[in-house]
């Protein structure tokens, strides 16, 4: 067995401290920039859920006090801040295959935003976006399912039941337990438009 100095565990553990202090400082980096932190309990099946790197991230154009000019005018459109499909299947491909999926066939994923464009979401953040698969291993809780909750939750904001920070935080924090609410009001879960490519 190795063993350890004194002088070098004093050395591992300042090392430790510091870089404890990056990870905290990149932490408040990025919640100042826009950038949501996941929340660990969830109720889904792991694959209905983006991974560790799609912490969610906001568009810093889209404000509670500009809901009515922005997401909330019926002439604003999610086509105005939608990036290219070009953008949007390349990012798609590396994603994939940096999580190495099984399935690589390009058509069997919507390239998601986590917080979505009419929630006041980054349109291009690599922070916000994750290959979401249509069919998951629960049948409800695939890209449409995840649609339906997006636009129950901006019905709510527009209608003045919610902020826009809590719809934020609601889809980030666990967008299948709101679509498990809805499941139980209103029967089903399916998709009403598809918001996302």
């Amino acid at each position: 067995m190795h063993k350890v100095d004194e002088s070098e565990k004093g050395r591992r553990v300042k090392a430790t401290m510091r870089t404890k202090h990056i990870i905290g400082g990149l932490a408040v980096i990025a919640l100042a920039a826009g950038t949501y932190v996941m929340q660990s309990h969830r109720t889904g099946p792991a694959d209905i859920y983006p991974p560790s790197w799609t912490t969610g991230a906001i568009n810093a154009d889209i404000t509670q006090a500009n809901i009515g000019d922005t997401i909330c005018n019926p002439q604003w459109s999610t086509k105005s801040e939608r990036p290219l499909v070009s953008y949007t299947n390349s990012m798609k491909v590396q994603q994939i295959s940096i999580m190495q999926l099984k399935d690589t066939n390009l058509a069997d994923y919507e390239e998601d935003h986590l917080i979505s464009l009419e929630l006041g979401g980054s349109p291009t953040s690599t922070h916000n976006l994750w290959p979401e698969p249509y069919n998951a291993s629960v049948s409800d809780g695939g890209a449409k399912s995840k649609d339906t909750v997006e636009n129950y939750l901006h019905s709510r904001i527009c209608q003045g039941l919610m902020s826009l920070k809590d719809a934020q935080s609601q889809i980030v924090s666990d967008w299948y337990a709101v679509a498990q609410q809805l499941k139980g009001r209103l029967g089903s879960v399916d998709g009403l438009d598809n918001d996302d490519q």
